[in-house]
């Protein structure tokens, strides 16, 4: 019974907090999102991967008019993988296009939660593993914060699952998909 309480508790609270949410803007809204992140397998292979990256966005109010909760954005990037075989951990630079989606929690003062998901096409400037191949696809998603600063400029923070493979097109052999869990912090405006 104390069950069904806590359970109408947190729903009328979840209720306020899209009611108090609304954000003043019902017109597209185009930005820029900078974002640093580093990933780590968790896996034996030992391997690290940093990704600075820009990405054009785009949000749609006219889906949650009045809430702003999802955004779209296009971008490039350079992704340094470090490859832990050997004492020196030489990086593997590389180029990366990619695209992502973010659906938004309603806002709560200035701070609301996110889920985000994306992919990339990721070009190394050489094979990647050793016996990979120059071309992968990468996976990424997971949650984060958002905070606003002022009226165009938020700082954020996620904490992403990261996958990158060639879609075992030479075989797991040749290129096997690395899973690799990390960090992201940026800035959008």
């Amino acid at each position: 019974m104390a069950k069904k309480y806590i359970g109408i508790i947190i729903f009328l609270c979840l209720l306020n907090a899209a009611l108090y949410s609304r954000e003043n803007s019902a017109e597209i809204d185009f930005g820029h999102r900078m974002t640093i992140g580093a990933y780590y397998s968790y896996t034996d292979d030992n391997i690290g991967i940093m990704e600075p990256r820009y990405d054009f966005i785009v949000n749609f109010p006219y889906i949650a008019p009045d809430y702003n909760l999802f955004d779209f954005g296009i971008g490039l990037g350079v992704i340094m993988a470090f490859d832990g075989k050997n004492n020196v951990r030489l990086p593997t630079f590389g180029f990366t296009v990619n695209g992502n989606m973010r659906i938004y929690a309603p806002s709560i003062n200035r701070t609301r939660f996110f889920t985000e998901g994306g992919m990339s096409f990721v070009f190394f400037t050489r094979n990647y593993p050793e016996n990979g191949t120059k071309l992968n696809g990468a996976l990424h998603a997971g949650g984060g914060i958002e905070h606003k600063l002022e009226d165009s400029t938020r700082i954020f923070a996620t904490m992403d699952w990261f996958h990158i493979s060639n879609n075992d097109v030479y075989g797991r052999e040749r290129n096997p998909g690395i899973n690799a869990i990390g960090m992201r912090f940026g800035i959008q405006q």
